[in-house]
């Protein structure tokens, strides 16, 4: 009698939009500079027609980044970051978003990965001087 055998292959664990934007959140706790706040703008999720309508209502716009970043006005005032995973893309919202954020010359920025915002991070200059970040 011939045995069957089954090959699975390991498939990699892309961490999800939330995993990443939290774990960034996590470091910029500890790692940004205190005269920098930043906070997180929660457009997404599933809801019930009564409260997306109220949300609406009260102006929240589909489209917009996930976390929002605010400067001391010589630095630039105000940034946007759109956490995306690995294979994910913009909405026809978010393009648009992005576009208005662009002509209005607001910075604003993808990452698909912690890595990816982490290095931005580093270029918007939101990190303090000496932070490590293992």
């Amino acid at each position: 009698m011939s045995q069957r055998f089954t090959i699975t292959r390991k498939r990699s664990v892309v961490p999800s939009e939330h995993t990443i934007q939290a774990r960034l959140i996590t470091i910029l706790k500890y790692a940004k500079r205190p005269e920098i706040f930043v906070f997180a703008i929660p457009n997404a999720g599933r809801r019930g027609f009564q409260t997306a309508a109220r949300l609406q209502a009260e102006g929240m716009k589909a489209g917009v980044a996930d976390l929002c970043f605010l400067f001391p006005i010589e630095e630039g005032a105000v940034a946007f970051l759109e956490m995306k995973t690995i294979g994910g893309s913009l909405s026809v919202a978010q393009m648009g978003f992005r576009s208005i954020c662009r002509h209005l010359g607001i910075r604003w920025e993808t990452a698909k990965t912690l890595d990816e915002a982490i290095g931005v991070m580093r270029a918007w200059n939101v990190l303090k001087p000496n932070a490590v970040i293992l």
